[in-house]
C-alpha cells in the first residue's frame, strides 16, 4: 500500500462530500412537489446538519492522516495508515449511502415527515408560551390544501386534532382565540377547499372533531362565561355548513345526519339549517330537507329569528312540487303556526335584509295561495 493509494482515498472522499452537499438541492428540484419545496426552505426536512457535521469530521480526519501522517511515517507504517484511512472512508461511504436512502428512496414520505415535525414544533411552542403558533398552523393549512384525498389529508387532520386536544386540555385556554379559530378553519380547508375534491372519510373525520370541540366548549360554559356562544363556535357553524355544501355537490348525502348532529350542539343555528335545507331541495334530497325542516323547530327556541327561517324554508317546500307542498302544510299544522299576512311579511323583511330575494318572492307567493290550500 503506497502513498498514491492514500491520495486516491482523499480525492474520492472529497468527491463524495461534494456530492452530498448538492444532494438536498437535487431532491428538491426533482423529487419534491412544489408545495414541499417551499416547506423545505423552512428547514422542516431535518437531519441534514447532523449528517454533514459527521461527514465533515471524517473527511478532516482522512485529510489530516494522509497529508500529515505520511510526512512522519516510515514505509512500514504505511499499511497501518492505509488501513485506518480505508476504514474511515468506508464509514464515510456508509453514512453517505444511508443519507442517500433517506433523501431519495424515502422521499415519498416527506409530506408525512414534515407534518410530524410541524406538529411537534406547535406542541413545543404551546408548552413554552401557552399559545398556538399561527405561523406553523399556516404551514399545516398549506399542506392540507395541497394534500391528496385519503391518507395524506388524514395525516394533516390527525396533527391538527392533536394540537386541538393539547389546547382544550388546558382549562385556561381562550376558546375564542384567533389561533383556535385558525385550526378550525384549517380543518375545513383540508377537506372542502382543496385542490382535489375531499373524500367522505376525511369530511366525517373533521365533523367528528368539530362535534368533540363543541362538547368540550359546552362543558366549559358557565353562567359567567358561556364559551359555547363564542367566536370558535360560530366558526364551527360556518365551516360545518360549507362542508355540508361540498358534500351535497359530491353526492355524499349520507353525511348529512352527522352535519345536523353537529349543528344541534350550536345555539341559534337555524340560519345555517335553512341554507342546508334549500341546498337539499335544489339537489332533490327531500329526506334531508324534511329532516332540516323538523330540526329548525325542534332544536331552537321559537323566536322571530327561528320562525323567519322556518317560514322561509316552508316557502321553498311550497313550490317544490305538490307532495312537498302537502308536507309543508302538514308541518305548519303540526307546529300550530297560522299563516297570516303579518307573520309572512315579517319573515319576508328578514330575508330581504339578507338579500335573499328568491325566498322573499316565494313567501309572498305562498301567502297569496295559502288560504285556498287549507
Amino acid at each position: 500500500m503506497d502513498i498514491g493509494y492514500l491520495h486516491l482515498i482523499v480525492e474520492v472522499s472529497v468527491t463524495v462530500y461534494v456530492f452530498l452537499l448538492g444532494l438536498p438541492v437535487l431532491v428538491n428540484q426533482i423529487f419534491l412537489p412544489e408545495d414541499l419545496r417551499r416547506m423545505s426552505k423552512r428547514n422542516y426536512t431535518g437531519g441534514t446538519t447532523w449528517y454533514m457535521a459527521l461527514l465533515t469530521v471524517l473527511l478532516l480526519l482522512i485529510v489530516l492522516i494522509v497529508y500529515f501522517g505520511t510526512g512522519h511515517a516510515s514505509s512500514t507504517d504505511l499499511p497501518m495508515l492505509g488501513l485506518v484511512v480505508t476504514v474511515l472512508f468506508l464509514l464515510m461511504l456508509s453514512i453517505t449511502l444511508w443519507f442517500l436512502y433517506q433523501q431519495l428512496i424515502r422521499s415519498q414520505g416527506y409530506r408525512a415527515r414534515i407534518i410530524e415535525i410541524i406538529r411537534k414544533k406547535i406542541r413545543k411552542k404551546y408548552r413554552q408560551t401557552g399559545q398556538l403558533d399561527r405561523a406553523y398552523l399556516a404551514d399545516l393549512e398549506h399542506l392540507g390544501v395541497y394534500s391528496k384525498r385519503g391518507l395524506e389529508t388524514q395525516n394533516v387532520i390527525k396533527a391538527l386534532e392533536d394540537v386541538l386536544n393539547q389546547a382544550l386540555e388546558n382549562e385556561h385556554t381562550s376558546f375564542d382565540s384567533m389561533a383556535l379559530i385558525q385550526v378550525i378553519e384549517t380543518l375545513y380547508r383540508s377537506v372542502a377547499n382543496t385542490v382535489e375534491p375531499g373524500s367522505r372519510a376525511n369530511m366525517v373525520q373533521v365533523l367528528t372533531i368539530y362535534k368533540s370541540i363543541l362538547m368540550e366548549l359546552g362543558s366549559h360554559s358557565s353562567l359567567d362565561k358561556e364559551v359555547i356562544f363564542g367566536n370558535a363556535t360560530r366558526k364551527i357553524k360556518d365551516c360545518t355548513t360549507k362542508i355540508a355544501r361540498t358534500s351535497l355537490k359530491l353526492e355524499y348525502a349520507d353525511m348529512m345526519p352527522l352535519v345536523l348532529n353537529v349543528l344541534t350542539l350550536i345555539p341559534g343555528s337555524s340560519d345555517k339549517l335553512f341554507y342546508i335545507g334549500i341546498l337539499a331541495l335544489e339537489n332533490n334530497h327531500y329526506q334531508i330537507a324534511t329532516n332540516v325542516l323538523a330540526e329548525i323547530m325542534d332544536r331552537d327556541n321559537i323566536d322571530d329569528f327561528t320562525i323567519n327561517n322556518y317560514l322561509g324554508l316552508i316557502a321553498h317546500f311550497y313550490f317544490a312540487g305538490p307532495t312537498a307542498r302537502h308536507y309543508a302544510t302538514g308541518s305548519l299544522q303540526n307546529h300550530g303556526i297560522d299563516i297570516s299576512k303579518e307573520v309572512v311579511q315579517k319573515a319576508a323583511r328578514h330575508h330581504y335584509a339578507l338579500s335573499d330575494f328568491v325566498t322573499v318572492d316565494r313567501l309572498e307567493a305562498m301567502l297569496a295561495i295559502y288560504p285556498a290550500e287549507v
